[in-house]
């Protein structure tokens, strides 16, 4: 027996509630994995959310990410005792996700710890630093060296914004990190930002082409304002687009794409394949790892606190880390 945070629909109403569960045997290809830590990612409120409809089916465990302890095995890839982790792939929204004390996950969406990396660290990474590692992975191949290159993010204090300044300190870039809220200067500045700039200054009309400013753009919240930062990027640069919490929708004219070569590149997290998931991870255990991270802001709670805490509304900057055991 054990437990699980699950969300279970009952006459039209969505209630989170903590239920005790018992074991399934397993079948070929599955692991089974005692969670010791996983987060709460935007995605895992959006799931609590029944406005949101990003579950559609019921009973459902949220919790896009775990690491953990492998417990038992039906696949000859993974061994009981080793260490593991997993992000996406449909977790805590489609599939029972990280928010129980043990998962049953697929062994082709697992993936070992590398080493150098803590089962906390891959945590603290998790959907959002793999996003971040994405974006910054984009840049990289679009603009090659990011030394003293000029780089703009987005999203203020958010994870994949926080760490996407991270790793393009630790890759030698200038970052302007631009924020809604300027108390929180402080914070981008020690993970790397070397200017910060307010957000609402970027969304601001300019003509179809303005003056450059950004080798690359690292945007997390769409909207409008990608727009307008499109018509900035210099010529031949690179905008790797991960996030709508301004919007879903831009305005642009063919101008940043046929007179000055610009690249706009999505980045999706959820379903990329797991080899590129193994090797952005190990560049994060090894040459990406940066001594800031020990400044990432991090709050960790316990699993009994959990359900509280996906009901409060409000974001705190960082990850929000669950420590189960």
């Amino acid at each position: 027996m054990f437990q699980a945070w699950m969300l279970i629909e009952e006459q039209g109403e969505v209630k989170l509630l903590k239920n005790n569960c018992e074991e399934k045997e397993l079948l070929a290809g599955e692991v089974r994995v005692r969670v010791q830590y996983s987060g709460i990612n935007y995605k895992d409120r959006l799931a609590c959310d029944p406005k949101s409809r990003v579950v559609r089916s019921f009973p459902m465990v949220p919790g896009v990410d775990f690491s953990g302890i492998v417990k038992e095995s039906a696949d000859p890839r993974f061994q009981p005792g080793e260490e593991v982790f997993l992000t996406g792939f449909g977790y805590g929204t489609d599939r029972f996700g990280g928010y129980q004390e043990q998962v049953v996950a697929k062994a082709e969406h697992l993936l070992k710890l590398p080493e150098g990396m803590t089962l906390r660290e891959a945590m603290i990474y998790g959907t959002a630093g793999l996003t971040a590692a994405m974006s910054v992975d984009v840049l990289s191949r679009g603009l090659g060296s990011l030394k003293e290159k000029s780089i703009l993010v987005t999203g203020g204090t958010g994870g994949v914004a926080l760490h996407s300044i991270l790793l393009l300190n630790t890759l030698g870039a200038q970052v302007t990190a631009a924020t809604r809220d300027p108390k929180r200067e402080g914070l981008l500045r020690a993970l790397g930002a070397k200017d910060v700039i307010l957000f609402d200054t970027l969304a601001e009309k300019k003509k179809p082409l303005a003056k450059e400013r950004w080798h690359g753009v690292v945007d997390t919240t769409g909207g409008s304002a990608l727009g307008e930062m499109l018509k900035e990027v210099s010529y031949g640069g690179v905008v790797a687009a991960s996030g709508n919490l301004s919007g879903i929708s831009f305005e642009t004219t063919v101008f940043p794409f046929i007179l000055r070569g610009v690249t706009l590149q999505g980045v999706d997290s959820v379903s990329v394949p797991l080899d590129k998931r193994k090797e952005l991870f190990l560049r994060l255990s090894k040459e990406w790892k940066s001594e800031k991270l020990e400044h990432f802001p991090v709050e960790e709670i316990s699993f009994a606190q959990l359900g509280e805490a996906l009901g409060q509304g409000q974001r705190k900057p960082g990850r929000t880390l669950v420590h189960l055991r």
